[in-house]
């Protein structure tokens, strides 16, 4: 399930999706049309793949942000506003996609995270940053635009409003130290240790009940945009939904019975 610009590998229940377009993972239409197939069929995978990694084959850059060249060539162009909407349109699905894949998403960021590529990463359950050279920001208004895949939503929820507000205005860059301390990043690692610990936080997901944690995602997810009263419907639709699962009869038998759980459902 690979591409042109894309590389995607199981690993032991662990997907792997290298984004491989040179020089710097420009997010242009050619891309996301790559993107949105393999995003669609992990959502719909039924072979029990327990978490993704997103990450990048390319040295020190993880997703510089949309492609500038292609931008300028909307500008140049008799239909500018259309091709932009249009693009930023198919883009944001394509994150909303990644969003909402049921497992958890870990962005592996091994290198620059711009614009579109951090609003990607903002996606992912989780962000581990390499230390040194790689930065990420939001750096669009430089250009007279904004963050259009998400970055005005998603950072104030994940860090508060004003100091989103604070980090889009002036542009900011951070190194994995600063991106830590705001808490755009979870977890930062040496460049070389990166991917295994990666692989190592997979890891550990692959004995959980892969149902249960789908659920808990949704239930997160999904309630922390609403009120409370509401998302505990969406809790309680949680439980009714999991009760008859074989994991629940397994893990609540396992326990009873003083013994290791195994769980076999996705």
């Amino acid at each position: 399930m690979s591409s042109k610009y894309l590389h995607f590998e199981i690993m032991d229940r662990v997907g792997v999706l290298y984004f491989n377009s040179p020089p710097a993972n420009g997010l242009n239409l050619e891309l996301v049309n790559e993107l949105t197939p393999i995003i669609s069929s992990l959502k719909a995978d039924v072979g029990g793949i327990r978490s993704l990694i997103i990450t990048s084959k390319i040295e020190n850059i993880f997703i510089a942000g949309a492609d500038i060249k292609m931008i300028k060539s909307y500008m140049d162009g008799p239909n500018l506003v259309a091709d932009m909407i249009h693009f930023n349109t198919l883009l944001q699905q394509a994150i909303n996609d990644i969003e909402s894949l049921p497992f958890p998403v870990i962005a592996a960021i091994n290198g620059h995270a711009m614009g579109g590529g951090l609003e990607l990463a903002l996606a992912c359950d989780f962000r581990f940053m390499a230390k040194g050279k790689a930065r990420v920001g939001l750096t669009e208004v430089n250009l007279g635009l904004l963050p259009g895949a998400g970055g005005t939503q998603r950072l104030p929820r994940l860090i508060g409003k004003n100091r989103a507000k604070d980090i889009i205005f002036n542009s900011k860059l951070f190194d994995a130290e600063g991106a830590l301390a705001a808490g755009v990043v979870d977890q930062i690692y040496e460049p070389e240790s990166l991917m295994e610990k990666s692989l190592e936080y997979a890891d550990k997901l692959k004995g959980r009940p892969g149902i249960s944690i789908s659920v808990v995602k949704a239930c997160i997810d999904k309630g922390i945009e609403v009120s409370l009263e509401e998302g505990l419907a969406i809790e309680m639709a949680g439980i009714e939904r999991l009760l008859n699962t074989n994991d629940a009869k397994e893990g609540v038998t396992a326990f009873l019975e003083k013994r290791k759980p195994f769980f076999q459902s996705k």
